[in-house]
């Protein structure tokens, strides 16, 4: 039943693709703008279908709950882009083109959780990516300089495609198979040096979508130059897509203390790297949309850090936090990259400084703003609190000198963020616009754009206070830890 159910899935979300751009070439320029609704409400039938799943009992006994955990969040995530890009782009332009790659990206991701073997992980990855390279590009007329970063981020990405195939192939001729569950049994009696070194090839293969340091220079240009509903999706959908993917791969490792552990403390020693530097970073920017993103490329050393700590102390409630982080970053950071660009289009600039006030000027933009920094920083009542708190839990459990210390260098990450965070928050809530009287005009936003960030803002807000999804996301951490992904 996995098996259908997991094919099923992707297909029908790929299989929109074909239907939204039939639709969009038979409307109107005019109404071509109704190809976002189209795209969420498609996306949004896939959501409440395997939420059907995952309520109905017998559904659970034979579906993989890493692909409804993990596809519940992309189209979640994918139906409030879209519905966000509503009126954002061109009618003119190649809408017929955007919705469909936009629903391809998303299918791709999907697949990755429900995938039982090495190259589907792979095959499942790239199909997410490549229709991503292009979005990013998608406004190079207007901007021409994202074709640049989109050039960038494809030759990035190819690299570390190949390097992440090479993983597999090493994988396969130390087990002679790649089927998940079947590899941790054959690569036990296998030479442990090539072993480790595909699956550290695949850690950095995917690092560079993942983005993790020093795999980390495409991202900035990317998410600023992409469209808003693009740079939504690579946060939050198809970035935890390949996550999922990494640690899929990495559960085919064999069993015993050796392998995982000598992997787990190259990813622990990844992450921290990876919180630092986006961190450090991000406190020198002056764009909005930059301190952002190198604020995702910290996050992004934050959840490695749980999946670390997981493998290296054979832990699993460090995969639990890793993954319950993921899922509360991905609602957080998109939700934010939304207000990000509604602040962009009515100051004219993506410098911050041209957005004093604005969040005063529109107390829902604001507001969601708050609740979005207040998760990323780790304020309670935000799902981000409760991700943090597992995360440092997770470190205290280990009972060891080096599992405290790690949950205090997440604690100090933490609070250098503040020297960004803070900032952003003042200028936005409380700054004074240099236009006189600017301050008393309301910030008119589309409504589409407003409906998705406020919906996203109430989901940060009630899993700080209901953590209903738990236990599904400690199902889900349960197969990433065990071999195999049992």
């Amino acid at each position: 039943m996995q098996a259908d159910f997991g094919m099923s899935m992707p297909l029908y979300i790929a299989g929109g693709s074909v239907a939204v751009y039939a639709a969009i070439k038979c409307l109107r320029p005019g109404m071509r703008q109704w190809g976002g609704t189209m795209t969420a409400f498609w996306l949004m039938v896939a959501f409440s279908w395997m939420m059907l799943a995952n309520l109905s009992s017998t559904g659970m006994t034979g579906i993989s709950t890493l692909g409804l955990t993990g596809g519940l969040l992309i189209t979640g995530i994918g139906a409030a882009g879209a519905f966000a890009s509503q009126g954002r782009l061109d009618p003119n332009g190649s809408v017929h083109f955007y919705y469909p790659l936009y629903l391809l990206a998303l299918a791709g991701a999907v697949a990755i959780g429900f995938a039982t073997d090495l190259f589907t992980i792979f095959v499942a990855v790239e199909l997410s990516a490549l229709p991503v390279y292009v979005l990013c590009a998608y406004r190079y007329k207007e901007d021409p300089k994202s074709l640049v970063s989109a050039t960038k981020y494809l030759i990035q990405g190819v690299v570390g495609t190949i390097t992440a195939l090479l993983g597999v192939s090493l994988l396969f001729v130390a087990g002679h198979t790649l089927q998940i569950t079947a590899l941790p049994a054959a690569l036990a009696a296998a030479n442990p040096v090539p072993v480790l070194a595909g699956a550290a090839l695949i850690i950095v293969g995917y690092g560079v979508k993942l983005a993790i340091v020093p795999l980390h220079t495409w991202l900035p240009e990317a998410y600023s130059r992409a469209p808003v509903g693009v740079t939504a999706i690579m946060v939050g959908a198809t970035k935890i897509g390949v996550l999922l993917g990494v640690f899929l791969s990495l559960s085919a490792l064999p069993v015993g203390p050796a392998v995982p552990h000598s992997i787990g403390l190259l990813i622990i020693a990844l992450s921290i790297v990876t919180m630092t530097a986006g961190n450090l970073l991000a406190l020198n920017q002056r764009e909005l949309k930059n301190v952002l993103s190198y604020s995702s490329v910290a996050q992004m050393g934050y959840i490695l850090l749980g999946f670390g700590i997981g493998m290296a102390y054979d832990l699993p409630l460090g995969f639990t936090a890793g993954l319950y982080y993921a899922i509360a970053y991905g609602v957080m950071k998109s939700g934010a990259f939304l207000v990000a660009d509604a602040f962009e289009l009515h100051g004219g600039s993506p410098d911050l400084s041209s957005m004093k006030g604005m969040g005063a000027r529109n107390p829902v933009l604001g507001l969601s703003l708050a609740v979005f920094i207040f998760g990323l920083i780790g304020i309670p009542f935000t799902s981000g609190f409760l991700g943090k708190l597992l995360l440092v839990q997770a470190g205290m459990v280990t009972l060891t000198l080096s599992g405290f210390v790690l949950a205090l260098i997440l604690v100090a990450n933490s609070a250098i963020s503040l020297g960004y965070y803070v900032p952003v928050l003042s200028t936005v809530l409380f700054g004074e616009a240099s236009t006189p009287g600017s301050t008393a005009v309301p910030l008119k936003v589309p409504a589409t754009l407003i409906t998705a960030i406020t919906l996203l803002a109430i989901i940060t807000v009630y899993f700080g206070f209901f953590s209903g999804s738990f236990t599904l996301i400690a199902g889900s951490a349960h197969q990433l830890f065990t071999p195999g992904g049992l």
